[in-house]
Parts: structure tokens; C-alpha cells; sequence
């Protein structure tokens, strides 16, 4: 996959969750938004440890990774390039996504 075809991919990806966050069925809008949250929070946990992983025992190598662009786009997409810098705001910040998900709980009428 190319650099392009990835950006592609985050585009496409960030399109179908602005869908799920204006579906017209609340309950239909705080499920996907509950999954994307739980699927985030799995690829941000193991991705988190494996950047731990890999910075202490060769903090160079890490660096070396983010010179390729896939690799650079996803480790920002989590926070976790070197330097803390965000590279782009395509993806949703964990505290936007559980806001839109309380949102749609709420115009469903569910309190929790």
C-alpha cells in the first residue's frame, strides 16, 4: 500500500464514522461510535506498548520507523511519534469520541 492509498484509507474511514455520528437512529450512532472507541482503545494499548518496547531498548530505531510515511501517519494517528508533535487531526481524539457517543446516548434517551 502506498503512502496515498493509506491517506486514502484514513479519509474514507474518517467519512463512514461523520456518517455514524449523523445516523439518523441514535442507538444505531452510539453503537458504532461504543466500537470505534473499543477498537481504538485496543490498537492505541498494544501500539503504545510496543512503541515502549521498542524506544527503550533502541530509541534510534523508532525514529528509523517514521521514516516511512504509513508508519509515521499511524504512530501520530495514537500520539506516539517521537516528538509528541501531532501530524494531522484526521482521526477522533478518544475525548471527542466518547462526547459524540454520550450525545447519541443522550438523544436516545439513555442515561449511561
Amino acid at each position: 500500500m502506498t503512502a496515498a492509498e493509506f491517506e486514502d484509507l484514513l479519509t474514507r474511514l474518517d467519512a463512514l464514522v461523520t456518517d455514524f455520528e449523523h445516523h439518523p437512529d441514535p442507538a444505531v450512532s452510539a453503537r458504532a461510535l461504543e466500537m470505534i472507541h473499543h477498537v481504538d482503545a485496543v490498537h492505541r494499548e498494544g501500539l503504545g506498548r510496543i512503541v515502549a518496547l521498542i524506544s527503550a531498548r533502541d530509541p534510534k530505531l523508532i525514529e528509523e520507523a517514521t521514516r516511512d510515511p504509513i508508519v509515521r501517519i499511524l504512530l501520530a494517528l495514537y500520539d506516539l511519534e517521537p516528538g509528541g508533535g501531532r501530524e494531522r487531526g484526521a482521526f477522533i481524539p478518544l475525548a471527542d469520541l466518547e462526547a459524540s457517543a454520550l450525545l447519541a446516548r443522550a438523544r436516545r434517551g439513555d442515561p449511561s
